[in-house]
């Protein structure tokens, strides 16, 4: 069952029915992939004619439409390239929802911000969901087999002490089904992965969203997540104590077992 209805994203893709649109997805990682699945149910419900774009045969597309997920700006360099690129073949181009860490005002035919704190930099940009809020699982999630999960960021935009270990989801998962199992497997989430964190509401587990290095995570808890169950924590021990969890008797065990780990994988070598 989706977390939006479907008519939350109506005014997304109406520009775009009956039209022949080349997609183009942004350059990330299984979250980003997570958005693409819900974007493909969506051109389908939606009656948009598309196909994946071959960069290098953009002339044959009527519009270009650049995957949701990701960051306008400066943050993520590729990804500023490629939508360069697009501009570049004279075709129209559509951004589906994003966030902005900056300014990118470029002659773009409609930009959609996923939620409001980035409308500062993007005041012409038009508000829609996050496009993983429409995804359709389809078969009902499994019962968790585990308690708590722990899931932090290991890139630039992670927050957190390093103190806490860094167990990121995505080195564990390839494919939006195994980003959707893991969080399945455990009762509560914490995270401060934005779409791990939807995928955790999408399996209907309890949620706790963390910040990034920008306004992102707050944002969308605050424009959407908060009115669908998520709750916010502003530090690794808030959060644990939301979920009735002492913050020093965590750290002591999973230091513990990350300790057994290592000394496990140095048995090995």
């Amino acid at each position: 069952m989706r977390l939006l209805p479907l008519e939350a994203f109506a005014h997304v893709f109406a520009p775009l029915r009956d039209k022949y649109v080349g997609f183009i997805p942004s350059r990330g990682n299984v979250g980003d992939r997570l958005i693409d699945a819900a974007t493909f149910q969506l051109f389908k419900h939606f009656g948009v004619n598309w196909q994946l774009a071959d960069l290098e045969r953009l002339d044959t597309m009527a519009e270009l439409v650049f995957g949701g997920g990701g960051n306008m700006g400066r943050l993520y360099p590729k990804n500023t390239l490629l939508r360069q690129r697009l501009l570049d073949s004279g075709k129209p181009v559509t951004v589906l929802p994003q966030s902005f860490s900056d300014f990118e005002e470029r002659p773009f035919k409609n930009v959609y911000v996923r939620e409001r704190a980035s409308q500062r930099f993007c005041p012409k940009g038009i508000l829609a969901p996050d496009l993983a809020l429409g995804f359709d699982p389809g078969d009902t999630p499994a019962k968790s087999s585990c308690g708590l999960g722990l899931f932090l960021r290991r890139d630039p935009e992670g927050v957190a002490s390093k103190l806490w270990g860094r167990c990121d989801p995505i080195k564990l998962c390839r494919t939006p089904a195994e980003y959707l199992a893991l969080a399945a497997a455990h009762e509560w989430i914490i995270t401060d992965r934005l779409h791990f964190a939807i995928a955790a509401l999408i399996t209907r587990r309890n949620t706790i969203l963390l910040p990034n290095a920008y306004h992102k995570n707050e944002s969308m808890h605050a424009t959407w997540l908060g009115k669908l169950g998520c709750r916010y924590a502003t530090t690794v021990s808030e959060a644990l104590r939301m979920c009735g969890v002492a913050p020093r008797k965590w750290f002591i065990m999973s230091f513990a077992k990350r300790l057994a780990w290592r000394k496990l994988a140095l048995a090995k070598r």
